[in-house]
C-alpha cells in the first residue's frame, strides 16, 4: 500500500517533467500551458496510469512500456531534437525515479532494455519522418516549380508567336511597294474602261457588245486584285500552328504568288528545279510560306534587276531539302555568324528589323529541321531549308494535306 503514492508521485512528476520539457521544443509556443503537446503528455500519463491502475496492475510489462510514450510522441512532434531531449530526461530525471518503483535488478533491466528499444525505435521514426517530410517538401517544391515552368514555357510559345506574326507583317511591309505597284495596273485599267462605258452612255451610242466586252475587262481585273489581297489576308492572318503532312512544292507555289511582285519589278528570273517527286514533310504549312517568302525576299533585294533565282528540291531518305540560289552580293564571312541573331541587318538601302532570319531559323528548329548557308561574296548565297521527310507516320490532329 506504500508504494502507490510513491507511484503516483512519480508518474505525475514524470509527466510533468516531460511536457515541460518537449515544451521546450516548442520554439513557437510562450507559455506550456498554451501549448497543445504539453496537455497531450500530461494526458497520456493520466490515462494510461489510471488504466494500469485499475485494470492492468497484473502486467507490469505494460506499466514499463507507458515510461517511453514521451519518446515515441517527441519523435512524432520534434523529430531527432525531441529525442534526444526525452532521452536526455528519461536518464537523468526518470530512470533514477525508476528505482523509487521498485528495487528488483530484474524490473531495472527490463525497464533500460525497453528504453533502448524505444529509444532507437523513436529515433528511427523520428529519422523516417524526417524523410518522408523532406520528400513531400521536395515534391511540393517541384509541383510548384513545374507549375512555374508551365507559365513561362505558355508565355514563350505566345511570345514566338508574336514575335512570329511581327516578322509577318514586316515581310509583308517590304512587299509593300511590289504589291501596290501589281495592284495599280489593273486599277487603272478598270478606270480606263470605266471611263469609256461612261462615254458611251453620255453620247447615246451604246454598243451592248463592246459595253459587256469593257465590264468583263473590269470584272477580271477586280478578281485578280481580290485574288491578290486574299492571299495577303491569308498570309497575314495569326493562326495557331498545326502541324501536319505539307507538299513542299505548294508551300514554294504559295510563296511565290506572293512575291511574284516584287520579282516582277526587278526583273529577276526564276527558275525552278523541283525533281521528279514532290517531296512531303511535316510542317505548319504558313509558318513554312513564310520562311520561304523571307528566303526569297531576302535574296531578291541583294540582287540586281536582270539577275536569275533559282528555287530548288530534292530529298532523299531521311531529308527534304528547299534551297533558294540567288546571284547576289553574297555575305561577307565575318557575317556569317550574326545572320540568325535577331535584329541583326545589313540592308541599307531598304526596311528591315532583322527579324526575318531569326524568326525564320527558330521555325525551321522547331519543326526539327536547319537552315543551311553558303555564300561567296560577288557570286551569290545559298540558303537551304532541310526538314524531315515524312514517312507516312500517323500524326495526331492532322489534317488533309495541303
Amino acid at each position: 500500500m506504500t508504494e502507490k503514492p510513491q507511484q503516483k508521485r512519480f508518474v505525475l512528476e514524470k509527466g510533468l517533467a516531460t511536457g515541460l520539457t518537449l515544451q521546450l521544443l516548442h520554439a513557437r509556443a510562450k507559455t506550456g500551458i498554451r501549448n497543445p503537446h504539453f496537455w497531450i503528455i500530461i494526458g497520456m500519463f493520466v490515462v494510461f496510469t489510471w488504466v494500469y491502475y485499475y485494470l492492468l496492475q497484473s502486467y507490469k510489462d505494460i506499466y514499463i512500456i507507458i515510461f517511453f510514450y514521451p519518446l515515441i510522441y517527441a519523435a512524432i512532434v520534434y523529430r531527432i531534437r525531441g529525442v534526444i531531449i526525452s532521452g536526455v530526461v528519461f536518464l537523468g530525471i526518470l530512470l533514477p525515479q525508476a528505482l523509487v518503483v521498485s528495487q528488483d535488478p530484474v524490473f531495472l533491466i527490463r525497464t533500460l532494455i525497453f528504453a533502448a528499444f524505444a529509444y532507437f525505435a523513436s529515433s528511427l521514426g523520428a529519422v523516417l519522418l524526417n524523410y518522408v517530410e523532406h520528400q513531400l517538401e521536395a515534391y511540393q517544391e517541384i509541383l510548384s516549380l513545374n507549375e512555374k515552368l508551365n507559365d513561362y514555357l505558355d508565355r514563350l510559345q505566345k511570345a514566338q508567336q508574336q514575335l512570329i506574326q511581327a516578322a509577318k507583317l514586316s515581310s509583308l511591309g517590304q512587299l509593300s511597294a511590289a504589291v501596290a505597284h501589281e495592284l495599280n495596273n489593273p486599277m487603272a485599267g478598270m478606270l480606263i474602261y470605266t471611263r469609256l462605258i461612261k462615254e458611251k452612255i453620255v453620247k447615246g451610242a451604246i454598243d451592248k457588245e463592246k459595253i459587256q466586252s469593257n465590264l468583263e475587262r473590269i470584272e477580271s481585273a477586280i478578281e485578280y486584285c481580290n485574288g491578290i489581297i486574299h492571299g495577303l489576308l491569308d498570309f497575314a492572318r495569326q493562326t495557331e500552328p498545326l502541324l501536319r503532312p505539307v507538299t513542299v512544292g505548294r508551300a514554294i507555289d504559295k510563296a511565290m504568288s506572293l512575291t511574284g511582285h516584287q520579282i516582277k519589278m526587278k526583273t529577276i528570273e526564276v527558275s525552278r528545279e523541283d525533281g521528279l517527286s514532290q517531296p512531303l514533310v511535316v510542317a505548319d504549312f504558313n509558318q513554312l510560306v513564310q520562311v520561304i517568302i523571307n528566303l526569297i525576299v531576302n535574296a531578291v533585294q541583294s540582287m540586281k534587276e536582270g539577275s536569275r533565282l533559282t528555287i530548288k528540291t530534292s530529298q532523299n531518305d531521311s531529308w527534304v531539302r528547299i534551297s533558294v540560289i540567288d546571284t547576289g552580293y553574297g555575305i561577307p564571312p565575318e557575317n556569317m555568324d550574326k545572320l540568325f541573331t535577331p535584329f541583326f541587318t545589313t540592308k541599307e538601302d531598304v526596311k528591315g528589323v532583322g527579324l526575318g532570319l531569326a524568326v525564320s531559323h527558330g521555325i525551321i528548329e522547331r519543326h526539327g529541321g536547319r537552315i543551311e548557308v553558303e555564300s561567296e561574296v560577288g557570286k551569290g548565297s545559298t540558303f537551304t531549308i532541310v526538314l524531315p521527310a515524312y514517312k507516312g507516320e500517323e500524326l495526331p490532329n492532322a489534317e488533309n494535306t495541303r
